[in-house]
C-alpha cells in the first residue's frame, strides 16, 4: 500500500512541473582584433574574428575575411596587410619596427566597418641575463595506478630597461626534435583484412610486388622529409611583470614555464628560448587580465578581473571592439636542458608509423638555428 501512494504522488509531483521559459536577449555583436609589431623582422601579424554567442553549438570562433587593413607609423609611412588565411593577415616586409617610433593600425571591413588603434611607441627593453631549470617530482593517479608526471621548473634573471616605467613581458618557447617512421605506416582495408603496407609520399619510400610470393614490399625511392621534425611548446598564458617586482635594476626567479619530462620532449634534448619584450601600460593591463582569466578560469573563488578592453576603437560601428594592437621591442635569450639532466634514465620514445608532421602538433621540419 505505501509503495502505491508513493508512485501516485511521484506522478502528481511530475505532472505539476512546466518548463520555465525565458526571453533571452540577442547577443551583443563583437569583434576581436588582436596583433603586434616589434622591432625584429617581420611580417607583421593582425588576427581578427567575431565572438561566439552563449548559447551556440559552434566551437570555432567565426573569422572575419576580406578586411582592408593598413599599418601606420609617426613618419607617415604606410604598408597594407595581406590576408593569407581566413582571418589572418600580414605584411610583406616593406616596414620594420624601430625603437622610439608609434605605430598603429586601421581596419576596414567588408561590410564597411571601421577600426582604429591607439599609436604605440616601440620602448626598448633589458635582457635575459641568465635561464635555470629546476627539477620537480610528481606522481599522479591512474588507470593502472600512479605515474611520474615529472617536469621542470624555468625561471629567468633579466635587466630592466632604462624607462622610468619598466611593463615587461616574457614569452617562452620550448622546442624539442623527434623522429618518426612513415615509410613503416599501414592500413586496414576492412575491419579483420590484412593490413597493407601503405608509406606516406614524404617517407621517401612506395610499395612494389613482393618477388618472394605474395603481397607487397617497401623499396625506397628518395630522402625521407617527414621522418625528423622540430616540434615547438608555446605558453598557455602570457608571464608578465613591471618595475614594482624589480630590485637594483634587476628581476630575479621569474618563473617563465615548465617542461614535461618524457620519451617525446627528451628525445634528444630540449631548447628553451625566451623572449623579453617591452610593454606600455595599456598593453600590459589587458595582457593581464588575459592572464588572470586563463590561470583562474577554474577557480570557482576567482574575483572579478574586470573587462578586456585593449586599445582599438570603434570609428563607424555599432559593434563593441575588443582587442590591442601592441608595439614592442624584443630581446631572447636561448638555453638547452640536456637529457643527462633528467635525474634517472628515460624510456626510449616508443616510434611513430606516421609523418612527424602529422603526429605532432606544432612541428616542422625546419631545423631551429639555434639547435
Amino acid at each position: 500500500m505505501v509503495k502505491k501512494r508513493f508512485l501516485i504522488l511521484s506522478m502528481v509531483l511530475m505532472a505539476c512541473i512546466e518548463p520555465a521559459e525565458f526571453d533571452v536577449p540577442p547577443a551583443e555583436s563583437l569583434i576581436i582584433i588582436e596583433g603586434m609589431i616589434s622591432d625584429q623582422e617581420g611580417p607583421y601579424t593582425v588576427k581578427i574574428n567575431r565572438a561566439l554567442p552563449l548559447l551556440t553549438e559552434e566551437l570555432d570562433y567565426p573569422v572575419v575575411t576580406g578586411a582592408s587593413i593598413r599599418l601606420h607609423d609617426d613618419q607617415g609611412n604606410i604598408e597594407d596587410f595581406e590576408e593569407v588565411s581566413p582571418g589572418v593577415y600580414q605584411t610583406g616586409g616593406a616596414m620594420r619596427g624601430v625603437v622610439g617610433r608609434s605605430y598603429h593600425i586601421t581596419v576596414n571591413t567588408a561590410d564597411g566597418e571601421q577600426f582604429e588603434s591607439v599609436p604605440e611607441q616601440i620602448k626598448p627593453v633589458g635582457q635575459v641575463t641568465d635561464i635555470r631549470f629546476e627539477y620537480e617530482r610528481e606522481r599522479e593517479d591512474d588507470f593502472f595506478g600512479e605515474v611520474n608526471k615529472d617536469y621542470f621548473n624555468v625561471y629567468v634573471d633579466a635587466t630592466e630597461g632604462p624607462n622610468a616605467e619598466n611593463y615587461v613581458r616574457w614569452r617562452m618557447t620550448g622546442t624539442y626534435k623527434i623522429e618518426t617512421q612513415p615509410q613503416l605506416r599501414e592500413v586496414l582495408v576492412h575491419p579483420g583484412a590484412v593490413p597493407l603496407k601503405d608509406p606516406r609520399p614524404c617517407s621517401g619510400y612506395t610499395t612494389a610486388p613482393n618477388p618472394f610470393g605474395r603481397g607487397t614490399i617497401i623499396v625506397k625511392i628518395g630522402d625521407c622529409t617527414c621522418c625528423v621534425c622540430y616540434v615547438n611548446d608555446f605558453e598557455k598564458s602570457p608571464t608578465i611583470s613591471d618595475n614594482l617586482l624589480a630590485s637594483n635594476g634587476a628581476f630575479s626567479q621569474v618563473k617563465v614555464g615548465t617542461v614535461s619530462i618524457n620519451s617525446a620532449t627528451f628525445y634528444e634534448k630540449y631548447m628553451v628560448t625566451v623572449e623579453q619584450m617591452s610593454m606600455s601600460r595599456i598593453a600590459f593591463d589587458f595582457q593581464n587580465l588575459i592572464r588572470i582569466q586563463k590561470e583562474e578560469a577554474s577557480n570557482i573563488f576567482q574575483p572579478a578581473s574586470g573587462e578586456l578592453i585593449g586599445n582599438i576603437k570603434s570609428e563607424n560601428s555599432s559593434d563593441r571592439v575588443i582587442g590591442l594592437f601592441w608595439a614592442t621591442s624584443i630581446t631572447e635569450k636561448v638555453d638547452f636542458i640536456e637529457r643527462s639532466d633528467v635525474p634517472y634514465p628515460i624510456p626510449p620514445f616508443p616510434g611513430a608509423e606516421e609523418s612527424c608532421l602529422l603526429e605532432f602538433e606544432n612541428s616542422t621540419i625546419t631545423k631551429p638555428e639555434a639547435w
